[in-house]
């Protein structure tokens, strides 16, 4: 497929390359990104056109977002009226209309049309449309966005004429939808009745009132249905996690295959594939990932695709006889290996790549399937509209259902389409016979939430206030020592940067308006500096810095910091394959290894208070892991013997220390929720007694492996909180 165009746009003294996303004055570039570069290409792309500021925050902000839109919008472009040297008092490019809008007044030079080269995104029909559409300069402009800005919704975007059903209308989380190949039923999980506590139902499409399949409240969830419609499998969180299989009316669950997640019926019915693993760990992490297969009768389970180091997310082909799934085989998380598609012979053949990044996703700019993860690669496969044609959920400016398509064996026979353009999250699709495709629409917010907390005397208890407001996305919070500065990640103005909060005042700052994703902020006891890790292409860079000076690059292949050290001149860091615990020295940029394992990876260093113990988390393989402490002293010959195992895990929990070193804090899921617990130490740093739960988050706020601290009397944690109803899009409307 052809790469994305070099169309350049001139305007007075500028020249903007609509492919890279750069902007020149004079030939020296303009530093400009993120929400003030992404308005200047929808204003230029419509000359003399009223883009109203309704038209605005859908396209850049998301549909229905209202909280700190008006302030971002002015923010941002103030931020472009600077870089053009323009006034909105006496515009020469930008034309505020009073209470609607603006305009792009500015004269779109002739030259543009050297440079165009126009590219096909999808059918030959549209091919010939858009080689015709290369004759008018104009038109060219708009379409030599493609891949790039198209995908951001840069430009208008007319609504598909695709109708669209809602098969629910809960103000609850339901979600991860399954229709039945008779297009008759729909089965979906909900936390409708029990606030936080999923469980499965089933409906007609026609109408009618829900059947609940399940009463436990489990986490019960991700269903799909055996192609005669009479079973449902299905992911369980009950006695540590697994899939079930239940008559889809209703009636006793069977358990089938531990741990597994992402079950999915062959297209006979006679096996489910699944996977093992988290979600919550980037696919081209080593080890984070197994495929496997299980007879629906009596059999071994059996794994395949041994041959690919990291792969989740599998689905059937049509044929039957292989699987379609997300893999890679990066050797380090800092390696140059993008997780692909790869196809696997389901009875344990050798698996094979499909090319499916290079050829559709490489040359899009700011693709990611999750952007939380930071990293780019190719979407959980969804399902088969028909034999041929396949619906995944990706971001590209709003999360929304495409299609791409493939050979009967396999391969990428085409482009991408667009088939959903509606506001929110439209994810988790499911396919009938007839092409219908039922779909989760939902809302997410992530905010900061504080838990004021004696760290030295830990009991249950407490009231938790919010930090932060809006749909902004926001992960993982750092906390100064006396807690009144608060680092974390935000896609507040553009992409995730870095930004620092007085918890005091409420003063945000963003410490650089940087193009790349920068997330994982480690804050020093001062609060004066902060760490962070960026992702610069296919590296994972160590930054440090300060509000209003200039950020220094440590390393390209350190992943990332989680402490610093008392006097600030040194970080605890975790980098290698697999992951080992180093100590970076801020001022010559030496490492040292402070602890290792030939099998498992290490991560999440945190010095105790004394600095003689640190602790971390140990991956054990699969989905689960350990919070272990270790002597800090005699490093780095101190062995795997003198570690002392704390609690166990799963692969993103960690722990922080108490201000006087005897306590423990760490996240959990021992009761079924992802909680916060504090563990009691004794003189030689062994646990007393069991685990105190002091936050439990049993609702629809979930913590979600979403980043905490502990500091200066407080946990700080962000928070998830996500609605979502079932909609369909009826098979007649291709």
């Amino acid at each position: 497929m052809a790469g994305v165009s070099q169309l350049r746009l001139f305007f007075g003294p500028f020249e903007m390359d609509a492919s890279t996303g750069e902007l020149f004055k004079h030939g020296s570039r303009i530093r400009l990104s993120g929400q003030p570069l992404r308005i200047l290409l929808i204003l230029s792309s419509n000359p003399g056109a009223l883009i109203t500021r309704d038209q605005l925050r859908e396209q850049i902000w998301g549909a229905g977002t209202f909280v700190d839109f008006e302030h971002g919008l002015n923010a941002a472009m103030n931020k472009l009226r600077r870089a053009l040297g323009d006034s909105a008092e006496t515009p020469k490019y930008i034309e505020t209309v009073a209470g609607q809008g603006y305009r792009f007044i500015g004269k779109i030079e002739p030259q543009a049309a050297a440079d165009t080269a126009v590219v096909s995104i999808s059918s030959p029909r549209s091919r010939r449309r858009t080689a015709f559409a290369a004759a008018a300069v104009a038109a060219a402009m708009l379409i030599s966005f493609g891949l790039g800005w198209w995908f951001h919704r840069a430009a208008p975007v007319r609504p598909f004429n695709r109708k669209v059903l809602m098969l629910t209308t809960d103000s609850a989380l339901t979600s991860t939808p399954a229709i039945s190949r008779d297009a008759k039923l729909v089965a979906y999980s909900s936390d409708i009745n029990n606030n936080g506590h999923l469980d499965l139902y089933v409906k007609q499409v026609a109408g009618g009132e829900p059947i609940r399949l399940t009463s436990d409240g489990g986490g019960n969830t991700q269903p799909d249905f055996s192609p005669d419609g009479s079973k449902i499998v299905f992911r369980s969180d009950r006695e540590g996690g697994g899939i079930y299989v239940i008559p889809a009316l209703g009636g006793e669950a069977r358990f089938l295959a531990p741990k597994g997640r992402n079950p999915k019926f062959s297209p006979d019915g006679s096996r489910v594939t699944y996977w093992i693993g988290t979600t919550l760990i980037a696919p081209n992490v080593p080890g984070n990932g197994s495929l496997w297969v299980a007879p629906l009768s009596a059999g071994e389970l059996r794994r395949i695709a041994a041959n690919v180091v990291s792969a989740r997310f599998p689905i059937w082909l049509p044929d039957g006889k292989d699987i379609l799934f997300v893999g890679s085989n990066a050797t380090s998380t800092a390696a140059n290996e993008n997780a692909d598609w790869w196809v696997a012979d389901a009875d344990g053949g050798r698996a094979r790549p499909t090319g499916a990044f290079d050829s559709l996703f490489r040359s899009v700019p700011d693709f990611f399937p999750s952007p939380s993860l930071g990293v780019r690669g190719a979407p959980q496969p969804g399902c088969w509209r028909d034999a041929n044609t396949l619906v995944f959920a990706a971001q590209y400016g709003s999360k929304g259902l495409w299609t791409a398509r493939f050979s009967p064996d396999g391969n990428l026979a085409g482009g991408l389409t667009r088939l959903t353009t509606g506001g929110g999250d439209e994810v988790d699709p499911s396919c009938a016979w007839d092409g219908s495709v039922a779909f989760t629409k939902g809302s997410t917010q992530t905010n900061i939430w504080s838990l004021p907390l004696d760290l030295d005397h830990p009991r249950s208890g407490g009231r938790l206030q919010q930090v932060t407001q809006g749909t902004a996305l926001r992960d993982y919070v750092s906390l100064s020592r006396d807690g009144r500065f608060v680092a974390f990640a935000s896609d507040q103005h553009g992409p995730l940067n870095i930004w620092l909060r007085d918890t005091v005042t409420g003063h945000e700052t963003q410490l650089r308006e940087s193009p790349f994703t920068e997330r994982y902020p480690a804050t020093a006891p001062s609060g004066s500096r902060v760490a962070w890790s960026v992702y610069e292409g296919q590296k994972r860079s160590l930054y440090i810095g300060a509000p209003g000076a200039p950020a220094e690059k440590l390393c390209d292949d350190c992943l990332r910091a989680t402490d610093w050290s008392a006097d600030e001149k040194s970080l605890l860091i975790f980098a290698g394959a697999p992951y080992r615990i180093e100590l970076l020295d801020i001022a010559s940029h030496r490492r040292t290894v402070l602890f290792g394992h030939p099998a498992h990876n290490l991560f999440m260093g945190r010095f105790s208070p004394d600095h003689h113990w640190v602790s971390f988390t140990e991956r054990l393989g699969g989905d689960r892991a350990r919070i272990v402490i270790a002597p800090a002293v005699g490093a780095p010959s101190a062995r795997e013997s003198a570690w002392i195992p704390i609690a166990d895990a799963t692969p993103t929990d960690f722990a922080n220390w108490s201000p006087d070193g005897k306590t423990l804090y760490f996240t959990s899921r021992r009761d079924g929720f992802e909680c916060f617990w504090a563990q009691r130490l004794d003189e030689r740093r062994h646990p007393v007694g069991d685990p105190v739960g002091v936050l439990h988050l049993h609702g629809r706020q979930a913590y979600n492996s979403l980043g905490w601290a502990a500091n200066g009397g407080r946990l700080a944690m962000v928070l998830l909180e996500r609605t979502g109803n079932i909609g369909l899009i009826p098979g007649g409307d291709k």
